[in-house]
């Protein structure tokens, strides 16, 4: 059942984050200006236990948090909650 939970509650916490960043870069103009440059550019993210991926992918002056893909990322990062 909790895993389930943990499932169905991805999607909404990545539009959350997603959110939460735009919000941040509304705050700083230059930074979401310099961002435009990195249009296209995908950022993974694995989390080991519990198992959670995600990919941060610019697209203009806005970024996206969606699951990974096959599409091999500019950047990859992984690690677990113990360290």
């Amino acid at each position: 059942m909790a895993l389930s939970l943990l499932k169905s509650l991805k999607p909404v916490a990545g539009r959350a984050l997603q959110i939460a960043l735009n919000r941040a870069l509304a705050l700083d103009p230059d930074t979401r200006h310099a961002l435009a440059g990195l249009d296209g550019r995908h950022i993974d993210l694995t989390l080991e236990a519990p198992a959670l991926a995600m990919r941060i992918s610019v697209d203009g002056d806005q970024l996206r948090v969606g699951p990974g893909d096959a599409q091999e990322a500019d950047l990859a990062g992984r690690s677990s909650l113990s360290g």
